[in-house]
Formats: structure tokens, sequence, C-alpha cells
């Protein structure tokens, strides 16, 4: 397992935090997801073998934020 840090930009509130967490959450491979508002990111453990950064970036940016 593996641990990354990725900026979201665009939450609000904690609907926004959820919505974020729902869409990581639901990719394979992902083990467990963290989202702060307050610093505006989000920390995902997950097998390496089945997800990665652009999976995590293209699900938050289809969620409608930004990631970065």
């Amino acid at each position: 397992m593996e641990t990354i840090d990725i900026g979201v930009a665009g939450m609000h509130c904690q609907s926004c935090v959820k919505s974020v967490r729902t869409v990581l959450e639901n990719l394979p491979g992902v083990a467990e997801v963290e989202v702060s508002l307050d610093a505006a990111q989000a920390t995902i453990t997950y097998d390496p073998k089945l997800a990665g950064l652009a999976d995590f970036t293209a699900a938050i940016d289809e969620a409608g934020f930004e990631s970065s």
C-alpha cells in the first residue's frame, strides 16, 4: 500500500468533502480516503497495482472539483 496527498480546489462545505471522498473510495484499489476542507486536500491510501495518480485526478475532476 502507498499513500498520496492530492490538492483539491473548489470544496466549500462538508457536502463537497463527502463527494470527493465517495468518488475516491469507489476506485479499485483504494483502501482509505481522508479529505480535509481546511487543507484543501485528499490523502489516499491505495494499492499502486490497481490505481494511481491519474485515476485520482480524473475522479476528482469528473466530480466537479480541481485536483492539483
